[in-house]
């Protein structure tokens, strides 16, 4: 009602936007305090960070797979300002990212297309963002830092266009970003490429440049956009894993999910966006609105000028892009969706813009389209009432505040360590680091590369067993069993498949017992201890 109220009454567009984000953190709050893990992903990039911020040498202390080095250091910021390595940080982290990207976003689609236009493009999406109880759009994703860097050079790339000459230092600025992106998340690459080629395409065509100009502000972006991976290889080989780097991040996520059909996956894409729930609505709203308003920008034989042609084919081509990272590695988690946010809002606020001169009052169809949406939430909700599941699935009444809550494997854990002391845990299980608050003792937290048929498996083991070894956790936990992700089978998927490692285990370690289908190994000396 609130935001309704607003929009009738057209205040300043900065207004309708920090009301709208007002709203999302309101409708987003019952996940955001939710101090336990909504996805697995985020257990694990919080127990990077946690060890990150005892040992800061990325692919060493750490490796975030597919996730790349920035999502993980950027979960420090917040523990410098006194908050805890937990969930309910995490969750806080990602509304704020989230945030500050639909706000770069709106920034641009204001230059574009109007307040109008961005103001009943943004309201459907924040419901939807806020309303969602799907999980993979709540919690920290690997997504939400690339997608923050993404934003920040769509507007300063908007902003370029509005300039008779192009400013050098926003052109470096935009070099650095997408140099950046790739240290987020190697899936978003291609949409840095299309910022970059549109980029380098309104440099040469600007005819207000001169040659020397020109050749200047391509330098610029390219300079920018090397800055960057030039400093953080310089940094891993300074730390002398330049070679695990290159091995692990670049070969490694080149090999991820190398056999996938691209064809069959962007056929499977109406499944895809159909196991998004609400998100599903917003992009069939979104992709609808911008063809009817493609259909009357041709019927009505709009001119369309340079800079307008610019705007269009850059959404149309970014869309492209993220359509087929999406479906590159044909996994389908639902989180890479994310990268859909930017391209549907700009392209949805291109289709209402050119509703607008065709009905009486521009803000009406968003309204109607909010109401909707709101709609279909209420039905869903009546539905899961009457199937007897719960409505919020992310229940914080019982855990006592902000407190993280213990597992009965985490509670066995602290009797033989200390929170800061390392841990190993084999399977995929990281909330048991966070809820442990003990740094991982090996580079990978999860270990379906160690367990599962990968072209690399023999060097993560190998990797895994001289991590493991330098470390000599006090404790280290075998997860596999009916509780773990994925690696459910013992007698295949144990740590003992790799024998190097089930021999160091069984000489240097004492078995404690099983503790919720997981076996509870301490080391000697700590188990002696507690005699």
């Amino acid at each position: 009602m609130l935001v309704g109220a607003v929009i009738w009454f057209r205040p300043k567009q900065n207004l309708v936007v920090v009301a709208a984000l007002g709203l999302l953190f309101l409708l987003r709050l019952p996940s955001i305090v939710f101090d336990n893990e909504i996805n697995p992903d985020e257990s694990q990039m919080i127990t990077q960070a946690l060890t990150l911020r005892q040992d800061p040498v990325y692919f060493r202390s750490v490796d975030g797979t597919t996730g790349g080095p920035l999502d993980s250091y950027f979960l420090i910021l917040p523990s410098l300002l006194g908050l805890p390595f937990d969930f309910i940080t995490a969750h806080l982290t990602a509304f704020l990212l989230i945030a500050v990207s639909l706000w770069l976003l709106t920034r641009t689609a204001r230059l574009w297309y109007g307040e109008t236009a961005v103001t009943v493009a943004l309201i459907p999406l924040v419901f939807v963002l806020g309303l969602t109880p799907v999980g993979d759009f709540l919690h920290y994703s690997s997504e939400l830092v690339p997608i923050l860097l993404l934003s920040l050079s769509y507007y300063l790339y908007a902003t370029l266009l509005a300039q008779k000459k192009p400013s050098t230092f926003r052109i470096w600025l935009i070099g650095l970003l997408l140099g950046m992106v790739p240290f987020g998340k190697l899936q978003a690459v291609p949409l840095a490429a299309v910022v970059g080629l549109f980029v380098g395409l309104l440099i040469l065509f600007r005819p207000t440049l001169t040659i020397l100009a020109k050749l200047g502000r391509l330098t610029a972006l390219g300079a920018g956009a090397v800055l960057f991976p030039l400093l953080f290889v310089g940094f891993m080989w300074i730390s002398g894993v330049y070679e695990d780097f290159v091995t692990f991040y670049i070969i490694g996520n080149l090999k991820y999910a190398s056999n996938t059909n691209q064809l069959e996956t962007i056929l499977q894409l109406p499944v895809y966006f159909y196991n998004s729930g609400p998100l599903c609505w917003f992009i069939v709203l979104a992709l609808l609105t911008w063809l009817v308003g493609s259909l009357l920008a041709l019927r009505h034989s709009v001119q369309f000028t340079q800079v307008s042609l610019s705007q269009t084919s850059f959404v149309v081509l970014l869309l492209l892009a993220t359509l087929f990272s999406i479906t590159r590695t044909g996994s389908g988690y639902l989180h890479y969706l994310f990268l859909l946010t930017g391209p549907l809002l700009l392209g949805m606020a291109y289709g209402w813009a050119q509703i607008q001169p065709f009905v009486r009052n521009g803000y009406w169809p968003g309204m109607v389209a909010s109401v909707i949406i709101l709609f279909g939430f209420g039905a869903q909700i009546v539905t899961t009432y009457k199937n007897k599941q719960p409505i919020n699935p992310y229940p914080s009444i019982w855990q006592n505040g902000w407190v993280i809550q213990q597992s009965p494997v985490a509670k066995e854990v602290r009797k033989y360590a200390q929170p800061g002391e390392k841990l190993v845990v084999w399977g995929w299980r990281c909330d048991y680091y966070v809820q442990a608050q003990m740094p991982q003792g090996v580079a990978e937290n999860h270990t379906i590369r160690s367990a599962f048929e990968h072209p690399l498996r023999d060097t993560y083991q190998q990797r895994y067993v001289r991590d493991f070894i330098r470390s000599t956790p006090p404790v280290f936990v075998d997860a596999v069993g009916r509780f773990n992700l994925w690696m459910t089978d013992r007698a295949t998927q144990g740590h003992e498949l790799i024998k190097p490692l089930g021999d160091y285990v069984r000489d240097n370690y004492t078995y404690v017992g099983l503790v919720d289908d997981s076996r509870i190994y301490v080391r000697n000396d700590r188990a002696q201890q507690r005699k």
